[in-house]
């Protein structure tokens, strides 16, 4: 009996082989023989951008490849910066925000003169070195393990958490991090000194002939050791190497900052560089570009609002963009930020004047519409309240589903709203609409609740004025995302199969009647945005005990912390 070897085996099984396999493996493979590498092919359907030159480097050998740059499909921006110095505080003007490239201890810049004696001293003080690297360095590198443990809870040990506590106990000593740390920032103030990473993004766009979709994002780097894009740069680490974590765009580690005007000052308005340079390609290139995601993954940071107040450049780029046929996918965060009612408020008078509606008039073909805001809570300060009805904007003022007769998909996150405004709305979606999510919603007072919403919605249905041109094999899938009762950035409550079954079945309303906005145990799904295989029913810690989520044995020892 005749035995084929590994490399006999016909290419169509090969194919199939390496189908199953990561980019990763298959390099691996490849390396091994070359019937191997003529039979496993790579499959890179998304290249990264950074100010970063590693990640220029492999965009460019990438695009100017003969085959591997016919497969590419989406360009992902990564805009965080890494810091070069610790987090701003609450007394400084300019909230809490990273200080950018530019700013050292001691900034005069007239939007950092903010900062009173008290917390210039303090800033300078992590300034100071210990340890081999500045103090700053070293705080930040312990709150991250800090988060890792918080961010994994009571849990049994995953795979992942076996992943990342080997990373932990690998960690390089804080002098060689920092020695490192500081090669990426030289490397990093290069490129942003030559725009190489712009030039790169204009070469992709003329080379990639199947791009379609274009993702800026300030939120790449994820958690410790959990990247949300594994970028070259990143791959590239040492193994177990601990750093500031950076963030993109403006943005604080809990509240979102103030979203200052965008023509106000030139360096923060420098902090949305990658936006601003593929709106400016994107409306003046030729390319195939039908999707754009500028997305915060539940980050308290988002494109400045403000954009919209007055004429600019990036304004008319993204109106551009946006009448271009073909044009199918928009998923936008707003910054929503203020350290006062006057700031909010000119916030929310950035959607009232006509802007941003005439930007997305014009995007016919639009399919799919994902709208956030960096909303916390009631961004009033009153804990009491959701705001006076008098701040409501209504999403048909600025959301032009009239336009847009071919919308399948719609998202709606972190936004003032009443009831009776989001049912009118919800009636004025096209027959065509087959997905609804809404996450996070902020009820102004006296303007209704979840319970009150999902009750109107069900009657609406059943008596043919809502949906009434549909049948029972395209019933709406209606998605809602609340935040858990001990939030984490990008951790949300999904209820799914319950809302379904109350709106189309017999199910209960999942909303408590008493506390319309509450839900019980045991109802929806928590996931988490940034951490894929944290997945599990939202129920009780003792029952996740008995599910085998939750270890039995746990308890908390400084001395013995588990990661």
């Amino acid at each position: 009996m005749a035995y084929a070897t590994l490399p006999g085996l016909p290419f169509e099984l090969w194919g199939c082989i390496s189908s199953y396999l990561s980019n990763s493996d298959i390099k691996n493979l490849r390396l091994s023989c070359v019937q191997f590498r003529n039979a496993s092919i790579l499959r890179i359907d998304r290249v990264f951008l950074s100010a970063n030159p590693r990640n220029v480097q492999v965009f460019r050998c990438i695009a100017g490849h003969d085959k591997f740059r016919h497969g590419v499909t989406e360009i992902v921006w990564d805009e965080a910066r890494l810091a070069r110095g610790p987090h701003g505080f609450n007394e400084s003007a300019e909230g809490n925000e990273n200080f950018s490239d530019e700013d050292e201890p001691g900034n005069t810049r007239e939007w950092a003169q903010g900062y009173g004696p008290y917390p210039q001293e303090q800033i300078l003080e992590r300034h100071e070195f210990e340890d081999g690297c500045p103090k700053w360095f070293k705080y930040a590198c312990e709150a991250n393990l800090a988060l890792l443990r918080q961010r994994r809870g009571r849990d049994v040990d995953r795979p992942d958490h076996i992943e990342r506590r080997e990373q932990v106990f690998a960690q390089p000593a804080l002098s060689e991090r920092w020695k490192y740390y500081r090669h990426l920032l030289d490397q990093q103030k290069d490129v942003l000194a030559d725009n190489s990473d712009v030039h790169a993004f204009l070469y992709g766009v003329k080379q990639f002939p199947a791009l379609k979709r274009v993702t800026i994002t300030p939120s790449a780097h994820g958690h410790l050791f959990t990247p949300l894009y594994p970028t070259p740069m990143i791959r590239a680490f040492p193994k177990g190497f601990n750093y500031p974590i950076p963030r993109g765009w403006l943005n604080g580690p809990v509240e979102p900052p103030v979203a200052y005007h965008w023509k106000e000052y030139p360096e923060l308005r420098g902090r949305y560089r990658g936006v601003i340079s593929v709106l400016r390609v994107l409306a003046n290139e030729p390319n195939s570009v039908s999707e754009l995601v500028m997305s915060s993954n539940h980050l308290p940071t988002g494109l400045n609002c403000t954009i919209f107040d007055q004429p600019c450049e990036e304004y008319d780029n993204f109106a551009i963009v946006l009448k271009s046929p073909g044009f199918r996918h928009l998923a936008i965060t707003f910054l929503i930020g203020g350290e006062s009612d006057d700031q909010l408020d000119a916030c929310w008078r950035s959607f009232l004047n006509s802007r941003l509606r005439s930007a997305l008039d014009e995007a016919k073909d639009m399919e799919d519409f994902s709208f956030h805001t960096t909303v916390i809570n009631n961004p009033y300060d009153d804990e009491y309240s959701a705001g006076s009805p008098e701040r409501l904007i209504p999403l048909q003022s600025f959301i032009a589903v009239d336009k847009w007769p071919k919308l399948r998909c719609f998202e709606l996150s972190r936004f003032l709203v009443t009831q009776s405004d989001v049912i009118s709305f919800l009636c004025a979606l096209p027959k065509s609409i087959r997905f609804i999510k809404l996450s996070m919603l902020k009820f102004l007072d006296k303007g209704g609740d979840w319970h009150g919403l999902l009750q109107e919605m069900r009657t609406k249905i059943r008596g043919n004025t809502l949906w009434a041109d549909r049948d029972a094999r395209s019933q709406l899938a209606v998605l809602i995302g609340l935040k858990l009762p001990n939030p984490q950035i990008g951790r949300i409550v999904w209820l799914g199969k319950e809302v379904q079954e109350y709106l189309y079945g017999e199910g209960q309303n999942p909303f408590f009647e008493r506390t319309p906005l509450d839900i019980p145990w045991g109802i929806g799904i928590q996931r988490d945005a940034f951490e894929p295989s944290f997945e599990r029913p939202n129920v009780p810690g003792v029952e996740l005990k008995n599910m085998g989520i939750y270890d039995k044995n746990w308890e908390y020892k400084a001395s013995d912390p588990k990661y």
